[in-house]
């Protein structure tokens, strides 16, 4: 899997997800700042990544939901601290359901993991 992580989630994030192993980019280190939410999950979709995520518009603006992307994975933690996020998401990657993020939505939390197909 191959990730784009969204301005708003720590770089930390970024940093070791490379280091586990993923091919991840960052918005903050391509300097795209300030880019739409349209054309993140444009830029995401042309380079096949996943989109990583706070921004909570991916899920309830129904105008993004046309797009057409490789996958969301939308960060719902109530501690958002890196390392909590880090040991919640580098577990989840490591398991079987990550087989069904590529183009999905996914909500990761501390307690759920919540997978809505997309349909096409």
């Amino acid at each position: 899997m191959k990730f784009l992580i969204d301005e708003n989630v720590d770089i930390h994030i970024c940093k070791a997800l490379r280091k586990d192993g993923y091919d991840t980019k960052d918005i903050k280190e391509l300097k795209l700042y300030s880019l739409s939410d349209k054309e993140i999950l444009n830029l995401a979709n042309k380079e096949e990544r996943i989109l990583i995520t706070y921004d909570t518009d991916f899920e309830r603006n129904s105008s993004l939901k046309s797009i057409k992307h490789c996958g969301i994975i939308l960060l719902r933690f109530r501690n958002q601290s890196t390392k909590n996020v880090l040991n919640v998401l580098l577990f989840t990657l490591k398991s079987k359901t990550a087989k069904k993020f590529p183009n999905n939505f996914v909500i990761i939390s501390e307690i759920e993991i919540i997978v809505n197909r997309i349909k096409k």
